[in-house]
């Protein structure tokens, strides 16, 4: 009998392989309609170093490796804290944001690893089972204290992403749903201090081109309704590979970053995005599956916590370019041109194929996490 642990294993990667096909497929289209063919060779580099550290993750989630995955998310978190603290000094300023740093010559974004430390130190921490006001400290200082200084680089786009993460981990360690509505309440009462605050003249810009993008075409709202015109262009079949009358106009700005999945749209119509979309969910749902049906409290965890990334990204993302929720910079996993979100992304995934359903019997949980 095939153990269920191999079907997992087999069927996570197996999706995960069919969307990076599609990514690649998408991105040869763009590069065709923007006559750039630079930026696949390039996209294709970072696939095939996300597919390396996909892999990276199938041999790290070995039960042999369970104390040195646990010791390496800590170190991870430490040093992609620091770099994304340095990028609010010296990064490389994009778009009115500092979220780039250059390092030997490398340039890449130290939020998105510190997204997939984060959310590895913080399921080991949920699965420990510590005392629950502890517990809500040690992952408040995972994930709100970096949200703040992501915040400040500005990046309310990755910063949203780790206060998914606290959440989720929140639910996920059944704490108390009245302290869960009390930090609902408390953040409530902060909002009117964020838009003062925390958000900068563009992102404020933003969200009122996202009420009314009229009023705002020629500027913040011009990329959502260029959006919008290309994909309803698409119609029902689409109108080829790389032939998107739109997007060869370079209507679309960033069409390979945050605008790549409406590549798919325009050039196979809604029928290749509900294709494309089933494999992709298809993908997410997986992760969700092994979840719900893990006995081993850290296969659970991690499972449930990549999950929810992915979906909020790809989520936020759909609702980006469809114009039903403001332009914040988050990248349609995998799809997208966003080779640190991607590679580190994929480390995750690797890591929930892998992972074992069921710890060995007559172990402590506490004891078999930590080897």
């Amino acid at each position: 009998m095939v153990s269920s642990d191999r079907v997992f294993k087999v069927l996570i990667s197996l999706l995960y392989f069919i969307v990076v096909i599609i990514s690649a497929i998408n991105m040869l289209s763009i590069s065709q309609k923007l006559e750039e063919l630079d930026i696949f060779y390039k996209h294709i580099f970072s696939l095939g170093l996300s597919i390396f550290s996909f892999v990276s993750g199938l041999i790290i989630s070995n039960f042999r490796f369970r104390g040195f995955l646990f010791i390496f998310s800590i170190v991870l978190f430490i040093a992609s804290f620091i770099l994304s603290v340095h990028t609010k000094v010296a990064g490389l300023e994009v778009f009115g944001a500092k979220r780039w740093i250059t390092i030997f010559g490398i340039t890449f974004q130290p939020t998105e690893i510190l997204k997939v430390a984060s959310a590895i130190s913080s399921a080991y921490f949920i699965a420990l089972r510590r005392e629950k006001f502890v517990l809500i400290f040690i992952l408040a200082a995972l994930n709100i204290l970096p949200a703040f200084f992501i915040a400040a680089q500005p990046d309310v786009g990755s910063a949203s992403v780790f206060f998914v993460i606290f959440l989720l981990s929140l639910l996920l360690s059944r704490i108390s749903l009245r302290l869960i509505f009390l930090f609902f309440v408390v953040f409530s009462l902060m909002l009117p201090v964020i838009w003062k605050y925390g958000f900068k003249d563009y992102h404020r810009k933003r969200i009122q081109a996202f009420l009314n993008p009229e009023s705002e075409y020629l500027s913040t709202g011009y990329q959502t309704l260029q959006s919008k015109i290309a994909i309803s262009g698409g119609g029902l079949m689409g109108m080829g590979f790389a032939k998107g009358e739109h997007s060869k106009g370079k209507w679309l700005p960033n069409l390979h970053s945050d605008l790549a999945f409406v590549s798919i749209a325009e050039d196979f119509g809604f029928i290749g995005v509900f294709i494309s979309l089933i494999f992709v969910f298809g993908f997410i749902f997986s992760l969700f599956f092994k979840a719900a049906f893990s006995d081993y409290r850290l296969s659970r965890i991690i499972c449930a916590l990549t999950g929810g990334i992915i979906a909020f990204h790809i989520v936020i993302n759909l609702l980006m370019i469809t114009g039903l929720f403001p332009v914040v910079g988050i990248p349609f996993t995998i799809i997208s041109f966003a080779g640190t979100h991607n590679i580190s992304i994929s480390f995750l995934v690797g890591i929930c194929a892998g992972i074992s359903r069921a710890r060995p019997r007559g172990i402590q949980e506490s004891e078999f996490l930590l080897g």
